[in-house]
């Protein structure tokens, strides 16, 4: 599968990096420790020298580490983790081309080093381990929440497929799509308000919203609820480097740089959306959901494939309360194994396909029966404006 050209500039909100110690103009040594302290055997406080020197100064989105080399073919090196906070009223820009000036002058400012830092060699160099790609889309309609419901009931996954729902007050505020595998792979798309709430509730639980939003993100809350009130929040978490380097270059081998990533034009998240969803099993769900009740009820009763399977199903849909993945796997288990190898056969396409409509018309029922009066419709035509938005970031 071929990337899709990036339409927008390439923003991060959290980045992994080390960077070489050459890169950083004299460092500002008395600002970082050279020994930990721990309890010794006999319950005594004691220090012991270290090779990793932690940062002293307090410094809103960065955390950094200089690493000394422990053998001779290593060099010396600054570890650190980035955030967008960083930023402070620019902090929904995210790490991006347009912010790299203001990321070094803030750099200076966390008391590494009392120079001024050249960008460009710290682009050139400075290797990702993590990254954290996140973009603010903006949605056409106010009401954010039936967004979120769209991704819920329509989306679809594959074989190998994750789906996580976050739910606050009975409403889903968030989903990750994501693999199965052991290095973590996933889409999280989530309502940053949401999220902005329940952290600052839980850090400043003495402060008015209005100074714990400056405190955490350096923005007013007036103006960080007015950008993200209308937006949903989408991010790619990687954390291999085989999959930065696929994702943001065209090499088979080296190291990933921040360069590489802030001026990619692959639309890693795309790519990534396309791998996780399912796109004809969620489609397949996109129709049926757009059927009316009565048409619904015809098509379980109109031929014998769907009524049989319709029968075979729905106690099977109830229990895992419209899981697709679960009632896949039990069905699986239950009616296509091979008795002579033990192996698992492929299943009937029309009974996968029968599981993808019926999961789906269980979770659109669900929330119906949760919301009454404040169920939306035309969630089918919200998921479809979701995934043209990816496809033209």
């Amino acid at each position: 599968m071929k990337y899709s050209k990036l339409q927008a500039e390439n923003q991060f909100d959290t980045l992994r990096l080390q960077v070489p110690a050459d890169i950083m103009p004299e460092p500002n040594w008395n600002n970082f420790t050279y020994s930990d302290t721990f309890i010794s055997a006999t319950g005594d406080m004691e220090k012991k020298a270290t090779d990793v020197h932690t940062l002293k100064t307090k410094h809103k989105g960065i955390t950094c580490w200089y690493v000394d080399k422990k053998t001779p073919l290593e060099k010396p090196k600054f570890d650190m983790i980035i955030s967008a906070k960083v930023l402070k009223d620019e902090y929904y820009k995210g790490i991006s081309r347009d912010t790299i000036k203001r990321l070094g002058l803030e750099l200076q400012a966390s008391g590494i080093t009392d120079d001024e830092i050249d960008m460009s060699e710290f682009l050139q160099h400075s290797q990702v381990l993590r990254a954290d790609n996140t973009f603010n889309i903006k949605v056409d309609e106010p009401d954010i929440q039936t967004y979120y419901d769209s991704l819920d009931i329509v989306i679809s996954q594959g074989k190998r497929g994750k789906i996580q729902t976050y739910e606050q007050e009975g409403s889903c505020n968030g989903i990750v799509i994501g693999k199965d595998t052991k290095v973590v792979q996933k889409i999280t798309i989530y309502n940053k308000l949401d999220e902005a709430r329940q952290l600052l509730k839980e850090k400043y639980p003495y402060h008015r919203i209005d100074d714990s939003a400056e405190l955490e993100y350096g923005m007013k809350w007036a103006d960080f609820h007015t950008y993200f009130a209308d937006k949903l929040r989408v991010e790619l978490r990687i954390m291999d480097w085989d999959k930065l380097r696929k994702f943001y270059t065209n090499r088979k081998s080296g190291i990933v740089t921040l360069e590489d990533l802030i001026f990619s034009e692959n639309n890693a998240i795309l790519y990534q959306w396309r791998q996780f969803v399912n796109e004809g099993h969620t489609k397949e769900a996109l129709n049926f959901l757009d059927m009316s009740f009565t048409e619904k009820r015809n098509y379980k009763t109109n031929s014998y494939s769907a009524a049989a399977n319709w029968a075979l199903l729905k106690q099977f849909v109830k229990v895992f309360d419209g899981n697709e993945k679960k009632v896949t796997e039990k069905i699986q288990k239950i009616y296509y194994v091979d008795p002579k190898t033990t192996k698992y056969k492929k299943i009937s396409p029309s009974v996968r396909k029968d599981i993808t409509r019926f999961c789906a018309e269980w979770r659109e029922n669900k929330l119906k029966s949760k919301r009454g009066e404040l169920f939306k419709s035309n969630l089918t035509g919200k998921y479809q404006e979701i995934d043209k938005k990816i496809s033209n970031l």
